[in-house]
C-alpha cells in the first residue's frame, strides 16, 4: 500500500519532536524568524490559526512570546494533534485542536494570523496556491499569512545542492541511519516548489509587502499582509 501523509505523520508522532532540532541545520534561526514576524503584527490576544500544526511545535513558539494569543490547530494524521493536545494540557486560553484538510479551510476575515510551517510543501502546486488564497481569506484585513516551509531548488542542479547540504547537515548533527532514513521516506511524499513562484502565488491570492523573511538553503519563511 502506498505510504500517505497521514499514516507517514502518525507513525512519527512520538519522535517527530526529539529529531527536528537535528533534521532542520538552521532550526533556531528558521522558528525564530517565523516567531518575530507573528510578533510583529499579531495583537497580544490574538486569535491564530495554525494550518498543519502538526503536534504545535510553532504554536508553542508564538505562545511562548504572546502568552495570551487563542490558538486553533489543524492538521490531517490525529496522531499528531494528540501530541499537541499533551503539548497544551493546562494551557488557557483553551486550545482548540481539528482533524482538517488544508484544503477544507473556509473561513473569512476570522484571525489575525494563519500561519504554517513544514506542511504546505506537501501539496502539488496547483492545492498550494488554492490554500495560500484561503489563508488570505481567512484573515482579516491587515493579518498576517505566514508559511515557514521547505522551498525547492530553482533548477535540477540547484536541487541537488539542496539535498546534499542537508543530508551533510544531518550526519553531521547525528542523526542515526535509521532515522535518517524514515525522513527520507516521508520526503517522498513532498512537493517542494521554488521560492519565486510561491511569492507571486501570495501576491496573487491577495495580500500585500510579499516578502521572504529568512532564507537558509531550503528553509523559507515567507509572508504577506492581507489587504
Amino acid at each position: 500500500m502506498p505510504l500517505t501523509i497521514q499514516a507517514a505523520f502518525n507513525r512519527a508522532a512520538r519522535s517527530y519532536d526529539g529529531l527536528r532540532r537535528q533534521l532542520i541545520p538552521c532550526f533556531d534561526d528558521f522558528y525564530g524568524a517565523a516567531v518575530d514576524l507573528v510578533a510583529e503584527f499579531a495583537p497580544p490576544d490574538a486569535r491564530i490559526l495554525d494550518l498543519g500544526a502538526g503536534t504545535g511545535l510553532l504554536s508553542a513558539l508564538v505562545a511562548e512570546r504572546l502568552p495570551a494569543v487563542r490558538l486553533v490547530l489543524t492538521d490531517l494524521a490525529e496522531g499528531m494533534l494528540a501530541q499537541a493536545k499533551e503539548r497544551f494540557t493546562g494551557r488557557e486560553p483553551k486550545v482548540d485542536l481539528r482533524v482538517m484538510n488544508h484544503l477544507d479551510l473556509a473561513e473569512e476575515g476570522v484571525y489575525d494570523v494563519v500561519m504554517s510551517a513544514l506542511s504546505i510543501h506537501h501539496l502539488e502546486d496547483e492545492g498550494k496556491r488554492a490554500v495560500y488564497a484561503a489563508m488570505a481569506r481567512a484573515v482579516r484585513p491587515g493579518g498576517l499569512v505566514l508559511n515557514a516551509d521547505q522551498v525547492a531548488g530553482d533548477t535540477a542542479a540547484m536541487e541537488t545542492r539542496y539535498w546534499n547540504h542537508w543530508h551533510a547537515s544531518i550526519r553531521r548533527a547525528g542523526v542515526s541511519e535509521a532515522d535518517i532514513a524514515a525522513a527520507i521516506e516521508r520526503q517522498t511524499l513532498d512537493r517542494r516548489a521554488p521560492l519565486e513562484p510561491q511569492l507571486d502565488w501570495l501576491a496573487q491570492a491577495g495580500l500585500a509587502e510579499v516578502e521572504c523573511r529568512y532564507k537558509n538553503v531550503s528553509f523559507a519563511v515567507m509572508a504577506g499582509i492581507r489587504r
